[in-house]
C-alpha cells in the first residue's frame, strides 16, 4: 500500500469537507452525526475523477487529515450566514445565493471558511487548492468565480482592502 503524502490528506481533507457541506443541504442530521459518518468511512469514502487517460476512476478519500476536515466543516456551519454574505456581495450584482449551485455554495463556504481555521497556511495555497477543487468538477466561469472571491477575502482580512 502506498503512502499518502500530508499534502494530499490535506486535500482529501478539503474534498470530504465539501462532501460533507453538501450533504449536509439534503439532510435533516445534525453535522455532528455527518462528521461522524465520514471520520468513520461510513460516507465520503471516495470521489470520481478523470484520470489522465480520460477514464473515470474513483479515487479514495478516506486517508484524510481528520483535524483539518473537522474544523473546516465546524467552521462553515457555525458561520454559514456570515460565509454567505461574504459570496453574496462578491458575486455579481443581481445574483443571489440560492442562484449558485450547492455544491458551488459548498466549495466557497469550505474555502472561506478555512481562511478562519488554518490561519498559518498563506493564501495562495488555499485559494490554489479549492480553485483546483472546482476545476475537477467544473470547466467554465465558476474557476475563476470561487478564485476571484477567496482572493477577495484574502485581501480583505489582510487589510489590503
Amino acid at each position: 500500500m502506498t503512502q499518502i503524502s500530508k499534502t494530499q490528506k490535506f486535500t482529501n481533507a478539503r474534498l470530504n469537507a465539501i462532501q460533507a457541506l453538501y450533504a449536509s443541504e439534503f439532510s435533516d442530521k445534525p453535522i455532528a452525526k455527518i462528521i461522524f459518518q465520514f471520520l468513520n468511512g461510513e460516507i465520503g469514502k471516495n470521489i470520481l475523477y478523470e484520470n489522465e487517460k480520460g477514464k473515470e476512476e474513483f479515487l479514495p478519500l478516506t486517508d484524510m487529515d481528520n483535524e483539518l476536515f473537522a474544523q473546516i466543516v465546524q467552521e462553515a456551519t457555525s458561520r454559514k450566514e456570515d460565509l454567505d454574505k461574504i459570496i453574496l456581495e462578491a458575486v455579481s450584482t443581481g445574483w443571489k445565493n440560492d442562484r449558485l449551485e450547492v455544491l458551488l455554495q459548498s466549495i466557497l463556504r469550505a474555502g472561506l471558511a478555512e481562511f478562519f481555521v488554518n490561519t498559518n497556511l498563506d493564501a495562495p495555497i488555499i485559494i490554489n487548492e479549492y480553485t483546483d477543487i472546482t476545476r475537477s468538477f467544473y470547466e467554465g466561469a465558476e474557476i475563476n468565480l470561487v478564485n476571484a472571491i477567496l482572493n477577495k477575502f484574502a485581501n480583505i482580512i489582510k487589510g489590503k482592502e
